[in-house]
């Protein structure tokens, strides 16, 4: 008889990290993502989450993701901020936003043209703002030790990551206390926020096919942009968001930084008179890598804990301290 192969298993990138593989009824398909739980976190003490994006769900918890990274993780920071009692306990989920194999960005948008994406896995319906917000919370506060009631919930972001986490945030403040992003690939508003600038090398680049369409839908890449929903969102929800945002230097543009595009989303936050947490955005040592992107997280999870702990505290005994 011929050998049957044993289904592969998922790479162990962070023994810390569990891989967890669920059915999304959005996507119509499985997806899978990481989530990394502090050992004084139980059911009986539960703590708030914070997600994490990029693409694919390995990338925070690969050490070797790039070079730069000397072997370490955003896990390693975390406990090296918790060590320092500069924070106190956080759950740190890690979704897949992407393809299997990291070609396709989701963009946590409902895409456009699934079938551009031509049979990649891990598409599926395409539905990836229904599968985030509908499947994969919902899942987590049912299924791990995290607080579900009220904000008690962040999001961050490097990269393309960035550019989806302040997006869910300003899509739905209800659901956030606070939103990071470092180097975020976002794209520039116009018309008071009611357009994208048409041209912008990222909004025409062959991978966002599959989310944006062919030919572009403009409006709808305006309206799933941070910086047009920062513009025209209500003020009042977004104001109850702690907004970190940071980036390369502008000497590192335009491979190594993503300063301009920084710049343009700070002075969207400022003509809502919405603040920056962090008083120096642009790192000056920084660039597009995974070292920068650790020591971003470094330097504002105790912004992002600061955040959570007002939220969390706000939730009923019950949630807080399940029996």
């Amino acid at each position: 008889m011929p050998s049957v192969s044993a289904p592969a298993l998922p790479v162990a990138y962070d023994a810390r990290a569990r891989h967890v593989t669920f059915f999304s009824p959005a996507l119509g398909l499985s997806r899978s993502f990481y989530i990394y739980i502090p050992p004084d976190v139980t059911d009986n003490h539960r703590a708030p989450a914070l997600y994490l994006l990029r693409g694919h769900e390995r990338e925070w918890v690969n050490p070797f993701e790039d070079q730069s990274r000397g072997g370490r993780n955003v896990i390693d920071v975390y406990e090296d901020q918790r060590a320092a009692g500069n924070i106190g306990p956080l759950v740190l989920v890690f979704p897949g936003t992407s393809s299997d194999d990291n070609g396709i960005p989701g963009m946590l948008v409902n895409m456009r043209a699934p079938h551009l994406a031509h049979g990649a896995l891990g598409i599926g319906s395409g539905r990836f703002a229904d599968y985030f917000f509908d499947d994969l919370i919902p899942y987590v506060e049912r299924h791990f030790p995290v607080i579900a009631d009220g904000r008690a919930r962040g999001i961050a972001g490097f990269s393309l990551g960035g550019a989806m986490a302040l997006s869910a945030a300003a899509r739905r403040p209800d659901l956030f206390a606070c939103a990071g992003a470092y180097d975020g690939t976002f794209l520039y508003a116009c018309d008071r926020g009611r357009r994208v600038r048409k041209r912008d090398r990222v909004v025409t680049n062959a991978m966002f096919d599959a989310a944006y369409g062919v030919p572009r839908d403009l409006t709808f890449v305006a309206r799933h942009n941070a910086a047009n929903l920062i513009l025209r969102g209500k003020w009042e929800e977004l104001a109850r968001v702690t907004w970190v945002v940071a980036y390369g230097p502008e000497s590192q543009e335009p491979w190594q930084s993503n300063y301009y595009r920084g710049e343009h989303l700070l002075a969207c936050l400022r003509a809502r008179g919405l603040t920056n947490a962090l008083e120096t955005p642009a790192l000056p040592d920084g660039d597009h890598s995974w070292r920068t992107a650790d020591r971003f997280m470094a330097q504002t999870l105790p912004l992002y804990d600061r955040a959570l702990r007002q939220e969390s505290s706000r939730a009923p005994d019950h949630v807080r301290h399940p029996r």
